[in-house]
């Protein structure tokens, strides 16, 4: 009976921490906003795309994506996904090297960069559903990740 106890505490331990670890980089942080929030990647699809933060949310809240903007204004894809990758991952390395995330957690953000931009660039309206309210102020970013 007591070495069954031990075995389900101990396998209750181990899940709960693998759960803790497999959490902490959108967590861990305890704050309101994302360290790759969506501001930094607007400026700089904004910039890459040469056109100003508002007129980037104009096209998008008309139904455009960036990707659908990036090529009317004649410039490809990928180079859009390079740019704002590359804006990510600068983000992520400044947020490791003030000791903000831990390198595993930079590790991780850093793989996960390219599908969330990829998602990015694709959508179209609003990325989030109440953006440019107060409650896309106080919620998740849009990454889902979280800074001070």
């Amino acid at each position: 009976m007591t070495k069954r106890l031990v075995s389900v505490l101990a396998l209750a331990l181990v899940l709960g921490a693998a759960l803790a670890v497999s959490a902490s980089p959108a967590l861990a942080h305890g704050g309101k906003r994302g360290i790759v929030g969506k501001s930094p990647l607007v400026q700089a699809a904004a910039t890459y795309i040469g056109v100003t933060p508002a007129e980037l949310r104009t096209a998008r809240q008309s139904g455009q994506s960036l990707a659908q903007l990036a090529t009317a204004k004649g410039k490809t894809v990928q180079g859009l996904t390079d740019a704002l990758v590359a804006a990510g991952t600068a983000r992520i390395d400044k947020a490791e090297a003030a000791g903000k995330i831990t390198a595993a957690q930079a590790t991780t953000l850093t793989a996960g960069l390219p599908a969330r931009v990829t998602a990015l660039i694709n959508a179209t309206g609003h990325a989030c559903p109440n953006a440019g309210t107060k409650a896309s102020r106080s919620g998740p970013a849009a990454f889902g990740f979280r800074r001070r």
